[in-house]
């Protein structure tokens, strides 16, 4: 099973991953989480992205490129027979570029190979909460607020279509937490 994790920067993803982690675990199930930038391209994209040389049909091919490899890391060690977890998905890759004038159908097509989630959630924060929580402690880009309104604008585009399940991230972890458990007991994948 596919559970993909989606929001602005700083929205939590990461910390609800181990958590979830945490509650498949409790029920006898192995989970495993897979974040965004682990690869050797990712670490390539982490080198360049700042330096404001990469394009954004550029970073639509090194993310796809990140993603795949992970994914066939996971295929490769049977990990689909149990729970993934990923920290960024598909949707992030559509409403980033989106949000740098690309056609998110476009980079939808880039990614075509991907294998689809069994269930997404959207962890909706504000831009100006995401700049808040943003600290140097981990990698982030420090986005504009502008840069940041159109991301959400168009991960709330998805929600609206049935793509993502929202969630309010302005929440403490706990209840975010606890709302994603919810969802997923209610549909059978917990």
């Amino acid at each position: 099973m596919i559970i993909a994790l989606e929001g602005v920067d700083n929205a939590g993803k990461t910390t609800l991953a181990g958590m979830l982690t945490d509650e498949f675990v409790k029920v006898g199930k192995k989970a495993i989480v897979s974040k965004e930038l682990t690869t050797e391209v990712g670490e390539l994209i982490k080198t360049t992205i700042k330096t404001g040389i990469l394009t954004p049909v550029s970073k639509t091919f090194l993310f796809a490129a990140d993603r795949q490899l992970r994914i066939e890391k996971l295929q490769e060690d049977n990990c689909f027979d149990e729970v993934v977890i990923f920290d960024r998905y598909l949707h992030s890759a559509i409403v980033y570029r989106e949000a740098e004038q690309l056609d998110g159908v476009w980079v939808k097509d880039v990614n075509r190979n991907i294998p689809t989630s069994d269930i997404a959630f959207y962890i909706d924060i504000t831009p100006e909460e995401s700049i808040k929580r943003n600290t140097d402690t981990k990698f982030n880009i420090h986005y504009s607020i502008e840069h940041l309104r159109k991301v959400r604008e168009s991960y709330l585009n998805y929600v609206e279509l049935g793509e993502l399940i929202l969630v309010d991230g302005m929440r403490n972890k706990k209840e975010v937490c606890d709302d994603v458990i919810d969802i997923l007991r209610k549909r059978g994948l917990l």
